[in-house]
């Protein structure tokens, strides 16, 4: 009995990565996965090519453009539309769904001469209302994993095929691409690929087989190239499909939709990937999660339970990552802005398309959870993200404002937690303010330069960092077999270094953190968050108003608390100017009890500058250069001012204090893991300056800060790819 075995293949790069990164990817897995592919012609597959490294490869690689333009014209592979930069599509909104869509869909027809009737689902995720979407953009098909279905309560024995599903009477064709061929390929010899389709055409009489998974694992995870290439696994997979041509016969998703009847209708929870779900849950529930699964497994029953046993919602990341809330929630913003725009005077009849195409590539998925790879705790691409968001708003202030000054205050719940926040902007300048929280500043843009100086990441508890300490106490990784793993293998080595890193913060790592230290507190210890915190303001909410003034605008916050057994009242007012790339905070601290207190006011700004951690940086106090770099801790003191200086004149970062204090700083770096290794990673420069001072009964102090982004030259910081 023959059977149709149907393989599709999805290539990606995020928005924002690293030219090395994509050129290593086009050297060590995609060029040669397509050059060997087409030695056999034979063969049919599906591909999906994101958008982000379609870009790319046209103007740094074009030979693979060609390459897939001759697959299609022979008709040897189909090419999926999806996302074009590769959104988690229930995140973003329904508009720009359909947007970037179409968007990839007009792309391959243009390029390819096809019409897409089949769209990836970024990371698998779904959600109920997806097949709305897909029938609007006239999407026939969408291929998830067989977990989906096992979820939903179809066995195992009926995944072989496809099924309709629909959302509000629109229908879409769903695929279950096979899990045991997605963890044999290209991981076990091809033998056991084919032996075991097989062995499940012998029990079924029946089937076709689907293999749906990403086109990284064939050269550029860790060990891959050498074993798919130079040790021929590709050749040899492709060698035992030919040899078995007499009942294997390899067909595009397409084709198989128009031979092949559903098997049924079903209705799919919201689900993605095993792993994917895990990783959404918090840490301390992912780790019970992995003691279950083990229990499971030791009893002997996993095939049993494991249809039941399931994590968590992918869009619980942004609960348990709230710096991954606010950059989907400013998206949203974005987005807003440009549908009010739109449909505004100062819209109609303009073009959009450049506003447009930087909100959607500032919607790519990647930075916006973690899990096995390193996404929202790498840097540069949330550098990226927020550099397109905040571009596509500057092209919006153009189109609404042209040459004018303009200075606003927005009052709106942006983060969606149920309290008011604050946005303050001009031509140049945008501040996103937080008064539950703090009264904190979550996010500092520079319009000029397109870059979010806030752009950090807390220290937090993570599941593998159990792992981590259980190998640093046993000194030793997992032991090689002589195979090719998987990157959820978990043969990481760890660093016993690490363990001394593994400190976790108590608030977001943002900008004007009030503290109030307690006696005895140094940097060392305040960099580790091992401190007696004194006062009861970090986090805490704050009343607020704002001001509208001849020259700006301002948010006034204020809050009564304690420090130690004494009533303090606390105010600061942040004032943005109609004209400028600086803003002013002007504290006010009062003793409201009846004898003299003495305190230590630590106004904490975490500070990211686009490149990062660069050698390219300074810290300077006054004339002084107190660090060559910013990798280490530093103390003053006493300053008056200091300052991150940009050697090569893109961008400084200045704070000015208006009077003398101690001054901190030391680096914020988070321990994560990627397909490789675990990892440290930079994420901000802390700076504290900490004003030492007595007020007596009902005693006020004033203390002004000016902090000032200094540009010199407009382009894009030195190794991004954006």
């Amino acid at each position: 009995m023959k059977t149709d075995f149907a393989m599709a293949i999805h290539f990606h790069q995020p928005v924002g990565n690293f030219d090395h990164v994509m050129e290593r990817a086009c050297d060590k897995c995609y060029m040669p996965f397509l050059e060997t592919l087409e030695r056999y012609p034979s063969i049919k597959m599906t591909f999906h090519f994101s958008g982000c490294l379609l870009e790319w490869a046209e103007n740094k690689r074009p030979e693979i453009i060609e390459k897939i333009r001759s697959m299609t014209e022979s008709g040897q592979v189909e090419m999926m539309a999806g996302g074009f930069y590769e959104p988690i599509l229930p995140s973003i909104p329904y508009r720009d769904r359909v947007s970037q869509i179409k968007m990839l869909r007009d792309y391959v027809k243009a390029n390819f001469s096809q019409e897409p009737k089949g769209a990836w689902v970024a990371e698998r995720v779904w959600e109920p209302a997806l097949p709305s979407v897909f029938h609007e953009t006239g999407i026939k098909y969408v291929i998830l994993d067989d977990t989906h279905f096992l979820y939903s309560g179809i066995p195992k024995n009926r995944t072989y095929g496809y099924y309709m599903t629909e959302d509000a009477g629109k229908t879409v064709a769903v695929f279950p691409s096979d899990k045991v061929l997605r963890y044999n390929i290209p991981f076990k010899m091809p033998s056991e690929s084919i032996g075991y389709m097989r062995s499940v055409l012998e029990r079924n009489g029946e089937a076709v087989f689907v293999y749906g998974d990403d086109g990284e694992k064939f050269g550029e995870w860790p060990g891959t190239h050498k074993w798919v290439y130079e040790e021929k696994w590709l050749e040899k997979f492709f060698d035992e499909i030919v040899q078995n041509a007499g009942w294997i016969n390899t067909v595009t998703l397409s084709e198989c939709l128009e031979k092949k009847d559903p098997l049924g209708q079903v209705y799919l929870p919201t689900c993605s990937y095993e792993e994917m779900l895990e990783w959404a849950l918090p840490a301390e529930t992912q780790q019970w999660l992995e003691d279950v699964i083990r229990d499971i497994k030791d009893s002997g029953k996993e095939d049993f339970y494991k249809p039941f046993i399931r994590g968590g919602f992918w869009r619980n990341f942004f609960a348990k990552y709230p710096e991954s809330n606010h950059m989907n929630k400013k998206m949203i913003y974005v987005s807003r802005k440009l549908e009010d725009l739109r449909a505004s005077r100062h819209g109609k009849g303009k073009d959009l398309a450049e506003a447009e195409k930087d909100l959607l590539r500032g919607q790519c998925n990647c930075a916006y959870w973690h899990g096995v790879f390193g996404g929202l705790y790498l840097f540069h691409l949330r550098r990226a993200l927020y550099h397109h968001l905040i571009k596509s708003e500057k092209e919006m202030d153009r189109i609404r404002y042209g040459e004018k000054q303009f200075c606003e205050a927005t009052v709106l719940d942006l983060d969606a937690d149920g309290h008011e926040d604050v946005v303050l902007e001009n031509r140049e300048t945008a501040l996103y303010i937080d008064p539950a929280e703090g009264g904190t500043i979550k996010e500092v843009d520079s319009k000029t330069a397109c870059q979010n100086l806030i752009n950090s990441l807390a220290r937090r508890k993570e599941a593998y960092h159990r792992k981590i300490l259980e190998k640093i106490a046993i000194q030793q990784g997992a032991a090689s077999s002589g195979n090719v793993q998987t990157i959820h293998d978990n043969s990481k080595a760890a660093d016993p270094a690490l363990k001394e890193q593994l400190s976790y913060d108590r608030y977001g790592r943002y900008g004007l953190i009030d503290h109030f230290l307690g006696r005895g507190t140094d940097l060392r210890s305040f960099s580790k968050c091992s401190y007696r915190e004194a006062g009861d303001f970090v986090n805490a909410a704050y009343e607020f108003e704002l001001k509208k003034k001849a020259k700006g605008v301002s948010v006034k916050m204020r809050r009564e608390g304690r420090v130690d057994s004494s009533r303090v009242y606390l105010e600061k007012e942040i004032t943005l100017p109609k004209k400028g790339s600086y803003f002013n905070v002007d504290y006010l601290v009062a003793n409201r009890e009846s004898g003299s207190i003495e305190l230590l006011f630590a106004p904490e700004f975490n500070v990211t500058m686009p490149d990062c951690d660069s050698e390219r940086y300074t810290l300077v106090a006054g004339k002084k250069t107190v660090l060559g770099h910013l990798g280490d801790l530093a103390e003053e003191k006493r300053a008056s001012g200091v300052r991150i200086k940009d050697g090569e004149g893109f961008l400084s970062w200045h704070m000015g204090f208006s009077e003398d204090c101690i001054l901190w700083h030391f680096p914020v770096k988070t321990v994560s893991q990627s397909e490789k290794a675990y990892e440290l990673n930079y994420q901000s420069s802390a700076i504290v300056p900490v004003f030492c001072f007595r007020l007596g009964p009902g005693e006020e102090r004033k203390i002004g800060l000016r902090l000032e982004l200094e540009q010199a030259v407009t382009r894009h910081p030195a190794g991004t790819a954006l």
